[in-house]
């Protein structure tokens, strides 16, 4: 079969591939639909890559797009992350808006399609480097409160961007202050209480010129009542957006573990945003968030009072009465498949939210959600 070197023209980063990019040998190197994550995986394709196609379909160009192969908004989801991560570790990444765009329509894609998977991943699938992975889970966020808000499409595309890159300005310290037990240096404290600018600069130098989106990143540890950092703003002083990434990025925070503590529970992670943070954080927009995300968020576990153990599915009608799955019966026998229960019954009404992995049960997003979920 014919076959040439590939054009550096088509492939952009960011961007799925539009062909099967094959090494001398006939291995393929990256498949159709596969997302370009960095100039160093480019550049090993335009090195070693080759397309295999007929003497026409060498000879004409490839068109400029094809559609995206379908993804569940799940596997968006984690796709976002690991596109993340890889981007935010490129050096000197190629054309930093656009990828990050990318990433950015990734998530508010999954978050419009199935809004209840979007915001399990964040309490079911904690695997994969923190740094990204609670970016991600900002971002979702950031972009399911936002629309509850109504805010206007660029507003929104602004401060999912933001929450992506809020800690790009200690990127490379991120994870290893998450995994550290021992208390932290002077040093890696000034790298902490800078970041915020640090970010900005970085964003700047990589062609960043939304002002929405850097106020958001520099302004994301600002408190109201004024103990905040960088600049110690106020009240209004700090913008909608930086207000909203601050409250999405505590709580995401205290929901995931670190190697030396356990995550705090859903319910108790939003509610001490509202009664021990009042005076920090906006209080009505604390009032927003959780109504939004409901008492019981998608992906808490719970037990129901008739003795079985489940899984919060949808947020429901009412916060206090959301769509549940059950994993087992209730004299605690594993089910072959989770049950859906819709909690307007007295017996599969929420009596207390449990951890379902120190229970020792595994829970399946696919087996929870179907379609959506597939990884």
């Amino acid at each position: 079969m014919p076959r040439r070197p590939i054009h550096t023209s088509e492939l952009t980063i960011g961007r799925p591939i539009r062909f099967n990019a094959y090494d001398a040998r006939g291995n393929v190197l990256l498949s159709y639909g596969q997302i370009i994550l960095n100039a160093t995986q480019r550049d090993m394709l335009l090195q070693n890559g080759l397309f295999y196609g007929s003497d026409e379909e060498c000879r004409t160009p490839l068109p400029p797009q094809l559609p995206e192969p379908s993804l569940s908004p799940l596997a968006r989801v984690l796709d976002a992350r690991r596109q993340l991560h890889a981007l935010l570790a490129e050096p000197e990444p190629a054309d930093f808006p656009a990828a990050l765009a990318g990433i950015a329509a990734q998530v508010r894609e999954a978050c419009r399609t199935n809004p209840d998977v979007a915001l399990a991943s964040i309490l079911l699938r904690t695997e994969g480097p923190y740094s990204s992975r609670h970016a991600v889970n900002t971002a979702i966020a950031c972009q399911i409160t936002g629309a509850a808000l109504a805010l206007e499409p660029e507003d929104s595309i602004a401060l999912v961007s933001a929450a992506l890159t809020m800690n790009i300005g200690m990127f490379a310290l991120h994870d290893a202050l998450v995994a550290r037990r021992a208390p932290v240096t002077d040093a890696q404290q000034a790298i902490v209480q800078a970041h915020c600018e640090t970010g900005v600069a970085r964003l700047r130098e990589l062609g960043v010129t939304d002002e929405r989106w850097l106020d958001a990143v520099r302004d994301h540890h600002e408190r109201a009542d004024g103990s905040g950092y960088p600049a110690g703003k106020v009240g209004e002083e700090i913008g909608l957006p930086a207000r909203l990434l601050a409250l999405a990025d505590v709580y995401c925070a205290r929901v995931a573990g670190r190697d030396y503590r356990h995550p705090m529970q859903s319910t108790q992670a939003l509610r001490s945003i509202f009664l021990n943070e009042g005076a920090a954080l906006d209080v009505d927009l604390a009032k927003m968030f959780i109504k939004t995300f409901g008492v019981y968020p998608p992906g808490t576990g719970v037990r129901l009072r008739n003795g079985s153990l489940a899984v919060v599915i949808e947020r429901g009608p009412t916060g206090h009465q959301p769509v549940v799955a059950s994993l087992t019966t209730h004299n605690g026998l594993r089910l072959a498949s989770p049950i859906r229960r819709s909690g307007n019954t007295d017996a599969h009404t929420i009596t207390k939210v449990v951890n379902l992995w120190q229970l020792g049960l595994t829970v399946s997003m696919e087996a929870l959600w179907g379609a959506d979920a597939i990884d």
